[in-house]
């Protein structure tokens, strides 16, 4: 675990989680929905670089970048309803990620889930889980207009929990993630399991306050026992 101490985040009691890439392990899902796609669409093969580059993205905002000769709702209805046929397969929690949330709950913490999935997938995938009580509050695609790495999402999710941005900490994945966080105020924490920021590519991005190694490090972040 690099960063700021734990002694420093002792005033912390809202802690908030990224889905994709943070506590879900959807990697390998969305790199292959990603190639039928684009593949299925343009008969193009997309780059490991490209798809890479999409997580965390608004979805129709890689599109419109990525495939900018194919119609976005055609694209979309391609890419969802590959997903959709895979989606409970492919998915699985990253170790430790339950027990960490319900080591939060019992030690009085408010938890709360921002996602750029939109709200039916991420029912689906919390559903599954399991885990859905776990969250006090949970914030999709589907519920605002603004999307990170705008601090939009954030702020309206530390509203609906009646917390404060410097009591709360925000575990990503994504270089939106990072950007979101630290622009909403609150302390940001980058997963060293990223896949969309592998430590090779973390250079000139905007930097966390941590940088955590494995789930099982935020409760000892967090000054509580996991």
């Amino acid at each position: 675990m690099m960063g700021k101490s734990g002694a420093g985040l002792s005033n912390i009691s809202t802690a908030l989680f990224d889905l994709d890439g943070t506590l879900m392990d959807s990697n390998e899902l969305i790199d292959d929905t990603w190639r039928y796609t684009v593949k299925t669409l343009t008969g193009r093969d997309i780059s490991d670089e490209d798809v890479r580059l999409t997580l965390g993205e608004i979805l129709a905002d890689s599109m419109r970048r990525l495939i900018p000769d194919v119609d976005v709702e055609e694209a979309l209805v391609v890419y969802r309803a590959y997903q959709r046929d895979f989606f409970i397969d492919r998915i699985r929690l990253f170790d430790g990620a339950e027990d960490v949330l319900r080591a939060l709950r019992a030690a009085g913490f408010r938890t709360g889930l921002v996602t750029s999935r939109l709200k039916n997938s991420t029912e689906r995938a919390l559903a599954h889980f399991g885990i859905g009580g776990l969250f006090d509050a949970v914030l999709t695609a589907s519920d605002t207009e603004a999307f990170k790495p705008d601090p939009t999402p954030i702020l309206v999710i530390l509203d609906r929990l009646g917390g404060r941005p410097e009591e709360a900490v925000y575990f990503g994945d994504t270089v939106h993630d990072i950007e979101a966080g630290l622009a909403a105020g609150v302390f940001t924490a980058l997963v060293d399991w990223s896949a969309a920021l592998p430590p090779g590519m973390r250079a000139g991005c905007a930097a966390p306050d941590a940088v955590i190694g494995s789930m099982r490090d935020i409760p000892a972040l967090l000054g509580i026992d996991g």
